[in-house]
């Protein structure tokens, strides 16, 4: 990351002061378009809701008010209502305590046990129960019968009412306090009489409510018993007694939230034309909702914090764009251009695109998706560079600024990115003109399909579907045809190598080529070797074989102004042996400097002009540098290794690299006696490691692997140049 943001860095800072002037003022231009034309286009009342005044729930609409376009959103009010009726359908739950009833039961005994010993005040005492002081001393002072009816009815009625259960004052009254009038018992493992059970809080027994159920008790089973005794009972059952059955709020409170969880959202779905509001019908809560939340899904409704994020949203993918291209353009010197191109391009195409919507949203139009114009930018930038990852990185930007407007579905994002990815796919660098019928065809078909799915997931009628079909085929069809047009144009005002371009340049049969064929034949046969050579290599690792191609033909272009100073223009004579040997490399150097000023002056592309500038880096001329040398030692004199150096740069691209390795290659196999594919390996081997050594192809971004590949190639096509054929019989 530090790496790639270091040379954006350096990038920018290769620009002129005016450059970056242009570059950013172009970046907030088109930050500003990706922003203000979606807003411009939510304020249409095409797609904004139109209504005439605001309305009350009960009012009587004064017009007809119909949905733009699809639509749909979760009703929280609505869904609200629903969660409440659902947690209020679950009844206070009311658990029936075990512990509770075994310790009134263990109570009861204790107090017969009591009773029996005489020691009941006693009892009372130790356990910590109230009990009236006349009620013990009538109790005290029953005769035997009477006292064991009374001790019976007493179990009978503390037994019966552990059973049916005693409830609490307080859960009944927050029971009542909630509109509850009836309760839920949780199912429990004990026999209980009201277990799992739904009953009215007027039908239980509370603490509160003991005394008068054990006299109504005692009164309907013995209606002639005495007040006094039943009075009595009362006393003790009250004394015994506690709260068995209480209210669970924990319990409540985790069944009525699983209950709400299982509640649906109230899910709205309004069609395209779908009233809204219908003339002199009454107005209800839920349309009022609808028209508030189609205001505020509008863009220019939005609320401040969420109009910052659709500025930083467009920001951010604008800024990883260009983090993209600056990453992937590969000559520096092509990075303004191309991003002036680009941004330019994208501000034009979102301009326009802002037009096009709004005629057909006039037009009653609303599913525009295919007829977004999207797809030339991205198909113009992979031809321009020769790079897909260029294009894609494009398209994700105009993809990603479409899924804010007021037209988006929600599969717009992946349709723009499939149909474009698509079209790049069968886009290829070739040469012939049916190359760009065939691309043309199958990327329209592939759109074409692409745009039936969705449309089929739309749900959009057969009519539209295929009305949008064959718009996505005529889109495709007019980008490629622009493309067509644009392109040539492009080429010839901007002097970039496109894949067509440099076929054109690799043509042998120009004024320059023509020259040096007739002046220089031995380059010239060279020059073609270097370039088929490097044509072949650069295709096996991946690289720009065109260009290498063409950079080869070109590379020693400048010899054609002193040609019998190079050997392979020599017959016999050798002009050098009657000059300085400091002269001789000063003409053989002088053919770099040559060939890039023929180049500018032809008009070649910047990319060839730098493999000639580069197929010999700052390397030594050997040869001649080691006859100074030998010269110098004879006369006692010094020579300087730097009078000997070529002055050009070494090379900065592979296609560079690959040239001036194949340009070694192809001079150095000439000297061979009966090459076979050992000698070849050995000699290319040998060249290679001394481009390495002399860190010749420190810069040239090929790797090992690249560079075996690269020799086999050369091996394969020398092979060829050289192979033998069978000695005819002399007649």
């Amino acid at each position: 990351m530090r790496k790639s943001i270091r040379m954006i860095s350096e990038s920018l800072a290769s620009f002129s002061v005016k450059q970056r002037l242009v570059f950013y003022l172009l970046v907030v231009l088109t930050a500003a378009a990706g922003i203000i034309y979606p807003l411009l286009l939510s304020a249409n009342p095409a797609f904004v809701l139109d209504i005439s005044r605001e309305y009350r729930p009960g009012e009587l609409s004064d017009e007809d008010v119909t949905a733009p376009s699809d639509f749909s959103y979760v009703d929280e009010v609505a869904t609200d209502e629903n969660v409440r009726r659902a947690a209020g359908s679950v009844l206070p739950q009311f658990s029936y305590s075990v512990s509770s009833s075994i310790e009134i039961r263990n109570r009861l005994n204790a107090f017969k046990e009591a009773y029996a010993s005489g020691n009941i005040s006693g009892f009372i005492e130790d356990n910590g129960l109230v009990l009236d002081s006349d009620a013990v001393q009538r109790l005290k002072s029953l005769s035997g019968n009477d006292a064991s009816m009374i001790l019976s009815l007493t179990s009978d009625c503390v037994t019966l009412l552990v059973d049916e259960g005693v409830f609490s004052d307080e859960g009944i009254a927050t029971a009542e306090a909630g509109g509850y009038a009836f309760i839920e018992i949780e199912p429990c493992d004990v026999d209980f009489a009201h277990d799992g059970e739904k009953i009215r809080t007027d039908n239980v027994v509370t603490l509160s409510g003991l005394y008068s159920f054990v006299l109504d008790w005692t009164g309907n089973l013995y209606p002639d018993l005495m007040s006094g005794s039943a009075d009595l009972i009362a006393d003790l059952v009250v004394m015994l007694l506690s709260v068995n059955v209480d209210y669970d709020p924990v319990l409540t409170v985790a069944m009525r939230e699983s209950a709400a969880e299982k509640v649906p959202p109230i899910l709205v779905e309004i069609k395209a034309g779908d009233y809204i509001l219908r003339r002199d019908t009454i107005v209800t809560d839920q349309q009022l909702r609808t028209i508030e939340r189609m205001r505020e899904n509008a863009i220019v409704s939005v609320p401040p914090a969420r109009a910052v994020g659709y500025a930083a949203y467009i920001v951010s993918f604008l800024i990883m764009t260009i983090f993209l291209l600056f990453y992937f353009i590969q000559y520096r010197y092509r990075l303004f251009l191309y991003l002036t191109i680009f941004l330019v391009c994208t501000i034009l195409i979102l301009t326009g695109t802002y037009f096009m919507v709004l005629v057909l949203a006039d037009e009653g139009m609303k599913y525009i998706d295919p007829f977004l114009p999207f797809i030339f930018l991205p198909v113009f930038a992979t031809a321009v560079t020769g790079r897909k990852r260029i294009g894609f990185s494009i398209a994700l930007l105009l993809a990603g600024f479409s899924v804010i407007y007021p037209t988006s579905e929600s599969f717009t994002f992946f349709y723009l990115i499939v149909v474009i990815e698509s079209c790049m796919l069968f886009m290829r660098t070739g040469h012939e003109r049916m190359d760009i019928v065939y691309q043309t065809l199958f990327s329209s078909l592939s759109a074409a399909v692409v745009t039936f799915m969705v449309s089929m997931i739309y749900s959009q009628p057969y009519s539209v579907v295929v009305s949008s079909v064959i718009v996505s085929m005529i889109n495709v069809v007019l980008s490629f045809i622009i493309l067509s047009i644009i392109l040539p144009i492009a080429e010839k005002v901007f002097n970039v190598p496109t894949s067509y371009r440099l076929h054109e340049l690799s043509y042998t049969d120009t004024p320059t080529l023509n020259r040096l064929s007739q002046v220089a034949p031995g380059t010239f046969n060279h020059s073609k070797n270097v370039s088929e050579m490097a044509y072949d290599a650069c295709k096996v690792i991946g690289a720009n074989a065109e260009l290498a191609r063409v950079g080869g033909l070109y590379h020693d272009v400048g010899k054609a102004e002193h040609p019998e100073y190079f050997i392979e223009n020599q017959n016999g004579r050798n002009v050098h042996d009657e000059i300085n040997k400091t002269l001789s490399a000063a003409i053989i150097k002088s053919h770099v400097k040559l060939g890039v000023e023929k180049a500018k002056e032809i008009g070649l592309p910047q990319e060839v002009i730098d493999i000639i500038s580069e197929h010999h880096g700052n390397d030594l001329i050997k040869y001649f540098y080691n006859e100074a040398v030998r010269e110098a030692k004879d006369r006692a004199l010094t020579v300087s290794e730097e009078d000997f150096r070529y002055t050009g740069k070494i090379p900065a691209t592979p296609e560079s690299a690959v040239v001036m390795l194949a340009d070694c290659s192809e001079a150095a196999t000439r000297t061979l006696k009966n090459p076979n594919h050992q000698k070849y390996e050995k000699l290319i081997n040998s060249i290679i490691i001394d481009k390495m050594n002399y860190k010749q192809l420190n810069n040239s971004q090929l790797t090992i692997n690249d560079l075996d590949k690269i020799k086999e190639a050369f091996i394969l096509y020398l092979m060829g140049r050289d192979h033998q054929r069978i000695e005819y019989e002399k007649e």
